[in-house]
């Protein structure tokens, strides 16, 4: 089935998902966003490799920022983008495989062409070499002709001869036998002449025409040699088309819309491959996919808040800032923590990234998920597996419900926030057709 059918599939009938603003510009201050964390959390900051940088099956999927893991591709998802990426990548397949088929036939033609030519040089060689011959012969027996001319001048093999009556009888008998001889001898010649001559035109004629047949497939190769080049350079052209027409698919992908769901592929790629990687790192932990996106849909709506969009690589256009943490409108007053290198602002702290990030908190539990040598909080790929790294800390198992909201809670200490967020959770794993890990 074509990629364009499996995004075709319905899936089951899903619930309405509701439409939340980041959750930092509408909860009140006692329920703000991940908290500077204490002295221990900022100790816990990981710098081993084995944090960020492992897949599970490199051979398998590609890295991020290069495409999408190969589960997530076989997710159904569309866009308008995607499928005109996709419509215009199935006509240049198209006319390759005419393009293609076309040289192969071209190809096979001129073959069986250069094999008639080849032939034909050895006939027209044959045919040169018999009317030589035939020539030859023609001007021999020519010749011959000459030489009984000849003769009978000098010998007189005149009718009238014979009537001389100084000859003897004897003499007489002699003249009469070699003008027979000769006269039959000359009729002979001249019988072998007019053939050798026939003989001569028809070969002439027929090398004529074998030299007409030359001219024409030496044209029919040397068309077919163009048509070659034409299909060749056709091919090149659409190779690099469908180039540039995949990076256009790879990247319509990152923002197609899963079915059913609101969010894009690009934000479940990165949540999936989170999971994926500390099932690796913190494999008591086992935080799925899903209990991540409940995140992502709250805090930023997967990276799109604001109009931001989420690029191959994972990268958040234009960044995405929460509001300033001075005290105004019920939020907490948030002391600057990183001079602004990361919000953008010196003032105050503001939480940044799609996952909504505190610089301080960053600080402490940010993540290379992209294997850049990077930690980006404006990175979703990034982000993620800090997301998930920083759920981790609360404990094992993380699929029981009770231990994830407690992970929840941490997150963001509001109750209301961990419905919020569980809700969009459960909602995604019921939608989505990828397992939990």
């Amino acid at each position: 089935m074509s990629r364009l059918s499996v995004r075709r599939a319905a899936l089951a009938t899903t619930a309405a998902v509701t439409a939340v603003a980041v959750w930092g510009a509408v909860m009140p201050a006692q329920a703000l966003a991940l908290v500077a964390p204490d002295s221990a959390a900022r100790s816990d900051r990981v710098t081993d490799p084995t944090s960020a940088r492992v897949q599970l099956d490199p051979m398998a999927d590609p890295a991020p920022g290069v495409g999408l893991s190969v589960a997530v591709s076989a997710v159904p998802a569309t866009s308008t983008e995607l499928d005109a990426a996709e419509a215009e990548r199935d006509r240049l397949v198209e006319r390759r495989s005419v393009a293609t088929a076309a040289l192969a036939a071209s190809g096979a033609e001129l073959l069986t062409v250069d094999r008639d030519r080849a032939s034909l040089r050895a006939v027209l060689e044959r045919r040169d070499g018999q009317i030589l011959k035939a020539d030859a012969t023609g001007q021999q027996l020519r010749e011959d002709l000459r030489a009984v001319a000849v003769e009978w001048f000098i010998t007189g093999f005149d009718a009238t001869k014979v009537l001389d009556p100084t000859l003897s009888s004897e003499e007489r008998d002699q003249l009469s036998r070699g003008r027979v001889l000769a006269t039959s001898a000359a009729e002979d010649t001249i019988a072998d002449e007019r053939y050798a001559s026939s003989r001569l035109e028809s070969l002439r004629e027929d090398r004529e025409r074998l030299d007409r047949q030359r001219v024409e497939l030496d044209q029919r190769s040397t068309d077919l040699m163009d048509r070659g080049a034409e299909l060749g350079a056709e091919l090149d052209t659409l190779g690099r088309t469908l180039d540039r027409t995949e990076s256009r698919i790879a990247e319509a992908r990152m923002t197609a819309t899963i079915d059913g769901t609101d969010m894009s592929t690009g934000a479940l790629d990165a949540y999936w491959r989170a999971a994926r990687t500390l099932a690796v790192t913190d494999p008591r932990c086992r935080v799925t996919w899903w209990a991540l996106a409940g995140i992502g849909r709250t805090e930023s709506r997967h990276g799109t808040y604001r109009g931001a969009s989420v690029g191959r690589d994972g990268r958040v256009t234009p960044p995405i800032y929460g509001p300033d943490l001075d005290g105004s409108n019920t939020f907490a007053i948030v002391p600057d923590s990183d001079g602004g290198q990361l919000d953008g602002t010196s003032a105050t702290d503001r939480a940044v990234g799609p996952m909504q990030f505190l610089p301080g908190t960053w600080a402490a539990m940010g993540r290379d998920g992209t294997g850049d040598g990077v930690d980006d909080p404006q990175n979703l790929y990034d982000a993620a597996l800090s997301a998930g790294a920083y759920l981790c800390r609360s404990g094992p198992d993380l699929l029981d419900e009770s231990r994830l909201r407690a992970a929840y809670l941490t997150y963001n200490r509001s109750q209301e926030y961990v419905e919020v967020v569980l809700g969009h959770a459960r909602n995604y794993e019921a939608t989505v057709p990828l397992p939990s890990s």
